[in-house]
């Protein structure tokens, strides 16, 4: 019997070269936790898994090609998202793949696909078949139809083509127990990771990311999070089985991927709480809201061994705050700082986007003079941008300010099609 090979590619976030070639240029890469809970879900029904980071190999077209020939899969998954420009990197990819092999189905998941699975398929003819959000069983129920030559029809969460035409099947209810998953199969990227973040280096080896919830209960114009899945969380217990398991591995810091890590105050002390009764001596970071840290949680965070939080301040000016409905004050931030320094966490970062539509070059001012005086430790500013699934898109589109076919593949900065904005420059 034929043995069926799958072999599952992290995109490099590239640029496109004048010869055409993709090389990585993310200022920081974390471990793919998203094929590497594909290849654990794939595995525990005994499929032939082969997975690589190609963002972190800083693999160009050439090598992931040669890469992908050696393995000679039958199906090719690729990860894709759309501010790093991966899915063009995929595509790019693709194209090269199937001169070689047309027959090798390629398929596309990852936060891309949720918004452009149409617009994909149409623009590519090399990419087959497109997975809709969460793909740990969507993409499992894919493989069994491909490897039994069976019709995709009644495969939920996938968009595909049919005799010439674009297929949507309907949508695959979210994973309700997260527990049930099995951990990210971590040993097949075989490599190491270090970890930075906007040019500070804080896990020097022995670095690695995890999920401990999936999605966002709140509703920020310029995020994509809220319209992929809905809130979710595992066990602290199972959470804590994830870290033991990493630390006996070797691991020694650890980064909270969440969307926002500090949702529940009850969670994050109950998980601090057993983490230090299990004696963790792994160093983490996580994301957090101001408005949702309190003394007692911040003070199990550092005994936990949490070294650095990392805020969504976003702003000085409330007007601004309210048009990305943050739900947060100047004043909140501040405070949430004031907190954090009084816990003696080592580490405060801080999150600001200049460039809404409209704002002003003194509301600007106001914004980076604001995160120079507030008791950070490191501001990281953004250019604020917009791509398919965020309200800002759709307010763009509505308003004729942006052309949709122009930039859904890699979105776009708003002070670049904002006739009453700051212009980048």
């Amino acid at each position: 019997m034929k043995i069926f090979k799958i072999a599952l590619v992290n995109p490099g976030p590239g640029e496109i070269l004048s010869k055409g070639r993709i090389i990585a240029n993310a200022d920081h890469i974390y471990p793919p936790l998203g094929i590497c809970y594909l290849s654990a879900v794939l595995k525990e029904e005994n499929y032939q898994v082969e997975i690589i980071d190609q963002a972190a190999r800083g693999f160009n077209l050439y090598q992931i090609v040669r890469w992908i020939k050696k393995k000679d899969p039958d199906i090719l998954g690729f990860s894709t998202l759309t501010a790093s420009g991966s899915g063009i990197s995929a595509a790019l990819t693709s194209i090269e793949v199937k001169k070689w092999n047309p027959n090798i189905k390629i398929v596309f998941g990852n936060r891309h696909t949720n918004h452009n699975d149409y617009r994909i398929l149409e623009k590519y003819p090399q990419v087959d078949i497109c997975v809709r959000d969460e793909g740990e069983y969507t993409f499992l129920a894919l493989v069994k139809a491909l490897e039994r030559n069976q019709p995709l029809k009644d495969i939920k969460g996938i968009t595909y083509r049919e005799s010439g035409k674009f297929k949507r099947n309907e949508k695959r209810p979210l994973i309700k127990d997260l527990d049930s998953i099995p951990l990210p199969d971590r040993k097949a990227l075989k490599m190491e990771y270090t970890g930075s973040f906007g040019g500070l280096e804080f896990a020097p080896k022995g670095f690695t990311s995890m999920v401990s919830s999936r999605g966002c209960p709140y509703h920020c114009t310029f995020c994509y999070g809220k319209r992929t899945v809905g809130f979710r969380t595992r066990s602290v217990e199972n959470i804590v089985k994830e870290i033991l398991h990493l630390e006996s591995e070797g691991y020694k810091y650890l980064n909270f991927v969440d969307d926002n890590f500090t949702v529940s105050k009850k969670r994050v002390i109950k998980l601090c709480r057993l983490m230090h009764k299990h004696k963790v001596d792994l160093d983490w970071i996580c994301e957090g809201r101001v408005n949702q840290v309190s003394k007692e949680m911040l003070k199990e965070m550092k005994r936990a061994k949490c070294r650095i939080i990392f805020y969504g301040i976003e702003s000085a000016n409330q007007r601004i705050l309210d048009y990305y409905r943050k739900g947060i004050t100047p004043a909140q931030s501040i405070a949430a700082v004031k907190k954090t320094r009084k816990a003696k966490i080592p580490f405060i970062l801080g999150s600001f986007i200049v460039g809404a539509p409209g704002e002003t070059l003194i509301e600007i001012y106001n914004t980076l003079k604001f995160a120079q005086k507030i008791d950070i430790d490191f501001p990281v500013y953004n250019l604020l941008g917009t791509m398919p699934g965020t309200d800002i898109w759709d307010e763009m589109v509505e308003k004729n300010i942006l052309d949709e076919n122009k930039y859904w593949e890699e979105g776009v900065h708003i002070s670049d099609i904002d006739p009453g904005g700051v212009p980048t420059e």
